[in-house]
């Protein structure tokens, strides 16, 4: 009796060590293969959706951010980091302001990581008129026609009034003056500033270098 307690008592030990063991066993490759490195294949297309929101006026190169894969497929729920690598202000009286962003790694949701390189390609509803240059640098709406017109009425008017007033000398003081006035009103207008907001979407595709 005594004797097949003590068998029994040992197949049960065994088996409890064996089920302990491969929890084990399937922890340890989980975790090996969490941090296991792979590669995404180049020209590769991703709908992503920002996680942060990024502005020209707020926000410093070096300032890092992330975004979600949204497309359907083997990188779906996919988390993409980069950072802000450029940001160039807008003149006063004309030009656009530019971010550029460069994107580092992108982490699976298994916890698979590639590093990466990649450029946008298109930006999705932006709110405020944003758009991608042929470098892949996010680009303001520009300052438009009408603020520079501004400057140039201005001038102008100013040009007209000196001449009624004071003949050749009076016009070149009015076309200071008229200048200037447009000139006020351009600044007024202020430099253009890009927002991304939270959840906007854009297009990136991923590339060599």
């Amino acid at each position: 009796m005594n004797i097949r307690l003590q068998r029994s008592g040992s197949c049960i030990s065994a088996t409890v060590l064996g089920l302990l063991g491969a929890v084990f066993a399937s922890v340890v490759f989980a975790a090996v293969g969490a941090t296991q490195s792979f590669s995404v294949p180049d020209d590769l297309a991703f709908r992503i959706r920002l996680d942060d929101t990024l502005t020209s006026t707020d926000s410093q190169i070096g300032d890092p951010f992330s975004a979600t894969v949204l497309d359907k497929g083997d990188y779906q729920n996919a988390r993409v980091y980069g950072h802000i690598a450029q940001i160039d202000i807008s003149g006063k009286i004309k030009g656009n302001t530019s971010m550029m962003l460069r994107f580092d790694r992108l982490i699976m949701p298994d916890g698979r990581r590639a590093s990466i390189h990649a450029e946008i390609l298109e930006l999705y509803h932006a709110p405020s008129g944003e758009k991608v240059d042929v470098e892949g640098a996010i680009e303001s709406g520009g300052r438009g026609r009408k603020t520079i017109t501004h400057t140039v009425i201005g001038a102008g008017a100013g040009a007209l009034l000196g001449g009624i007033f004071g003949g050749g000398k009076g016009a070149g003081i009015g076309s200071v003056i008229g200048g200037a006035g447009g000139l006020g009103t351009t600044a007024f207008h202020g430099r253009q500033k890009i927002t991304l907001s939270s959840g906007q979407e854009m297009l990136i595709r991923i590339t060599a270098h």
